[in-house]
């Protein structure tokens, strides 16, 4: 497949109206210096405003040709913000498709792009060389007529110490030995990519200044802000120096320039939703996080609170180990983190894809034998190694969901051709997918997101075709990636765009959708425009407000109130839209309403723009909240109502009472927990050999110590770290080593590996301990459940507080207690396939936190189902059921144990654990005899 660019429109009015701005710069004198542009005359630089996705790169390279065939300019440099655009850049202004697009559009012309990467430069001993890309755009010259030189930097690669440098054993132009002085003998023109990136406070806008170059034209959807003025003075506002068009993100989603947007999100149980940490305060080396009752203080290193599935510790510099930057006051809701919520995440994503990808296979009103469009999907995740272990939790979690909807939909499917695609990804799962990771290359640091990103551009291609050269199936549509390529990169054919972390920061929303803004392209490389594409992004529960803030940010882009302040631009709209009966009129009544000051400075942006017409308005449709992505689950009350009094008594709150562990006790469960506990950490390093193996040389591989211990840590920061993480006095861990290992330990010995030992095994001989030496005592008060609000019972509960997946393979019988059935492990499906007997009067899974059992660890939990039984008899029985596998973890014995303990206390109540349906079935047999 070719892609086939076309001259759009609004690419062509950009164009004219930059050169526009140039008239009258022609050359000003006879330069005779054939390496450098002739001498131009601008007033001022040029800005070009371009919404993602709009094709500000295609109008950037177009204007080159223009300068150059108009005005003799001939050499350019594009700067750009990060390593993954620069790539982008690359790709276009090098692709085949580009190159004859614009050889049909000027003959005999072309532009050698140089690219400089870190690295390039060889300073180490002995020679110091300087790159032969930037050796080719120095000696280009005016002389060859065919040619535009063009030079693409990132601004890490401007600022390094490599550009600045006059010690390289070669020579310039002009017998110079520094690029940077050298380029600037060349009077370029600067074009800058992503301004908002180039503030002119910064190292990368004073090197550009550096340069002193002729003209400087900026191209991005989004400018700095620069204040004016102080005090009520103050004015905030883009920092445009002239800019000559502006397809702000108003007209490109109002124009169908680009797609429109499903937000979606699962929702989370209003108990998960209430369990909450806030960041108290974060520093580079501490963080404090607060749950309402006591503050957690975190260093480096340190696990978040158990409640926090996963393991994440604080990195440090404001960032947890899931790459999430954290600020004061953030909210932070374990419930998000954990595997089950990831979970529905991507089944919402999957099921996404399918409609999108079956719409677009499709194309009912596309005319007939309509091209088909292949449809991708992005996920942005934190946690690689959960992606690229073979056990991974997000990998397999991901091919078990996507064979699932696989079986399903070959099942229903009724065209051929796609249910063979379908059947084709079924069969290869692993085919289906790929992620894309500098980890992968084993660099660090800039050339590894360089090889990141070409293993990205090199497939954009390919990915969107359906079939190879040799008639095979390209399966490849779900792409995982890591949240930092958020910029830089987009395929025109992502139409899922799926965050399996909360961004952290305020980023801007537009930037973070634009990975899949583009409109997409046919199977035949044709740009599509005349359809209703959208974009599908899925954001967690604590982004549900995503759609607004991005909406909001969009009617703030609109461009008439970029200069905040009023124009007779905007007052000759509020006069059309009847707001007054004359300019004078408006403005008075924007005073009054304290929409501006007196100085006709804005003040309230959104009031303004609600008052506006339709067109300074971003249209209704381009933005919404899927509502259909929010599966909830309705209770059937009739079966309810007759459980309301016993729910009265087990949602009852319970404290825990423990007897008094002394800290002799403490001390014996310590030096337990450090005997044999110390293990030096040595790095591992894989090693390959080459060996001859019956006449033929193979490579093999083996693992070995460098013997080089690791991670090692101060005996006082260890011995506070245990104490920290346990709740156990220094004194008495100090006590323990000495007891335990009189003769002392080696440095070596404090480590990450051995402090995890240690508390592990006092963990566990902590849990064993309690489990024997706790009760529980009732309070006064029963709190609002998932199930129960206001002393009654709620109407729906989200489907994400009853279990991941629905039970579609049995039948809701008429006992039930909800609609739909659901679970999350396969024992929970087992018992929901099981029938119940007649003497079972209703019956149901529970949501999560409904009960709220304290656990003699901290924490709480609830059983897993509850059935109403009435006997021959008339006699009426209560069962609750805990589901756990074969299996048992340590925190299943825990749960298991608390619960167990718990309802002795409760008259009325059976409660009992199941590993299978027969378990179950005896037990209900056993209370009816």
């Amino acid at each position: 497949m070719k892609k086939h660019l076309e001259q759009l429109p609004h690419q062509e009015d950009a164009i004219k109206a930059i050169m526009d701005a140039m008239q009258g710069c022609r050359d000003i004198d006879n330069n005779t210096d054939v390496y450098a542009n002739p001498n131009i005359s601008v007033k001022s630089g040029i800005d070009v405003k371009m919404e993602t996705g709009t094709g500000k790169t295609y109008v950037y390279t177009r204007m080159m040709f223009e300068m150059f065939q108009k005005y003799g300019i001939n050499k350019f440099i594009i700067f750009v913000p990060s390593l993954a655009i620069k790539e982008g850049t690359k790709s276009f202004i090098t692709a085949d498709y580009s190159r004859q697009h614009f050889s049909e559009l000027y003959e005999n012309v072309h532009i050698d792009l140089d690219v400089i990467n870190a690295g390039d430069f060889n300073t180490k001993k002995g020679r110091k060389t300087i790159p032969s890309a930037l050796m080719d755009f120095l000696e280009g010259t005016r002389n060859d007529h065919k040619s535009i030189k063009c030079l693409l930097l990132n601004d890490a690669m401007l600022t390094s110490k490599s550009m600045t440098r006059d010690d390289y054993d070669q020579t310039l132009i002009n017998s110079c030995s520094c690029p940077i002085e050298s380029i600037k003998m060349t009077r370029p023109v600067v074009i800058i990519d992503e301004p908002h990136r180039f503030n002119k406070n910064g190292k990368a806008w004073t090197a550009i200044q550096q340069l002193k170059p002729q003209l400087i034209v900026r191209f991005g959807a989004t400018f700095p802000m620069i204040q004016i003025g102080a005090g009520r003075n103050k004015v905030i506002k883009k920092d445009y120096d002239n800019l000559v068009y502006d397809l702000n993100a108003i007209r490109a989603f109002n124009e169908n320039l680009v797609k429109g947007i499903n937000v979606l999100f699962p929702e989370i149980d209003a108990v998960d939703a209430a369990y909450k940490y806030k960041v108290k305060s974060v520093s580079d080396k501490k963080l404090v996080l607060n749950d309402g009752r006591a503050d957690y203080e975190l260093k480096i290193g340190d696990k978040l609170p158990a409640d926090f599935e996963g393991g994440l510790t604080y990195e440090g510099k404001k960032v947890l180990s899931n790459d999430l930057e954290l600020s004061e006051g953030m909210v932070l809701i374990p419930k998000l983190f954990s595997c089950s919520y990831q979970e529905l995440l991507l089944n919402q994503a999957i099921n996404a894809h399918f409609m999108a990808e079956r719409e677009n296979w499709i194309r009912e009103n596309s005319g007939v034998n309509p091209a088909k469009i292949k449809t991708l999907s992005l996920f942005f995740i934190d946690d690689i190694k959960s992606y690229r272990s073979d056990d991974g939790w997000l990998k397999l979690t991901f091919e078990r969901l996507l064979r699932k909807k696989l079986t399903e939909l070959i099942e229903k499917e009724t065209v051929a051709e796609y249910k063979q695609f379908l059947q084709e990804s079924l069969n290869h799962i692993p085919e289906t997918h790929g992620g894309y990771f500098a980890e992968d290359t084993g660099k660090t640091g800039d050339e590894a997101i360089q090889a990141e990103v070409d293993d990205i551009l090199r497939s954009g291609q390919k990915l969107l075709q359906f079939k190879d050269a040799s008639g095979n199936w390209i399966l490849r549509r779900f792409l995982f990636s890591k949240w930092t390529l958020r910029e830089g990169w987009d395929n025109t054919n992502v139409f899922t765009i799926t965050k399996l972390r909360t961004s952290g920061s305020e980023n801007s929303k537009i930037q973070e959708v634009g990975r899949g803004l583009r409109l997409p392209v046919d199977e035949t490389g044709k740009r599509l425009s005349d359809d209703d594409f959208r974009l599908n992004f899925i954001v967690d529960w604590s982004e549900k407000e995503f759609a607004e803030k991005l909406r909001s940010e969009i009617n703030g882009d609109g461009g008439v109130v970029d200069s905040m302040k009023i124009t007779d631009v905007i007052l000759n709209a509020l006069v059309s839209r009847k707001y007054a009966d004359n300019n004078d009129v408006a403005v008075g009544k924007l005073l009054m309403a304290g929409i501006i000051n007196r100085d006709m400075v804005i003040l309230k942006v959104e009031e303004l723009l609600k008052l506006l017409p339709e067109q300074f308005q971003l249209k209704k449709n381009a933005i919404v909240t899927n509502q259909v992505g929010k599966s909830v689950i309705k209770l059937r009350k009739n079966n309810w109502m007759p459980l309301k009094e016993l729910w009265g008594r087990v949602v009852r709150r319970y404290m825990i009472k423990y007897d008094n562990i002394s800290p002799d006790d403490l001390l014996e469960m310590a030096k337990g927990a450090v005997e044999d506990s110390f293990t030096p950490a040595f790095g591992r390093v894989k090693c390959y050999v080459l060996e001859e193996q019956d006449g033929q040389m193979i490579v093999k591989s083996t693992i070995v110590d460098t013997r080089i211990p690791l991670d090692r840590i101060s005996y006082g920061l260890f011995i506070q770290k245990l104490s920290r993480r346990t709740q156990v006095a220094v004194n008495i861990w100090h006590q323990a080593m000495c007891e335990k290992y009189p003769n002392g330990l080696k440095s070596d010995d404090f480590n990450v590996q051995s402090l995890e030992n240690i508390i592990n095994k006092f963990l566990k001989s902590f849990a064993d301990v309690f489990a024997q030496r706790f009760e529980y005592s009732s309070l006064e008060f029963t709190a609002n459940t998932s199930l129960i609000k206001n002393g009654e019972f709620v109407d729906e509960v989200p489907q994400g507080a009853l279990g991941t997946h629905l039970a579609d393979d049995t039948c809701v019988e008429s006992c039930y207690m909800y609609d739909k059935k659901c679970y999350d492990t396969e024992p929970e499906h087992d018992i929901l396939k099981l029938q119940p007997e007649e003497f079972v009067t209703a019956f149901g899974k529970l949501p999560r936190r409904s009960i709220k059992v304290p656990l003699y660890t901290g924490g709480t939990s609830s059983p897993d189902f509850m059935y109403a039984i009435e006997d021959k008899n008339g006699v009426k029985l209560n069962l609750l059921v805990e589901v756990k596998a074969d299996n048992e973890r340590r925190i299943d014995t825990i749960i298991t144990r608390s619960q167990q303990e718990f309802f002795k206390q409760l008259n009325g109540i059976e409660w009992k654990k199941v590993v299978n349906p027969d378990d179950l079935r005896n037990i209900i047999n056993k209370m009816l005899t």
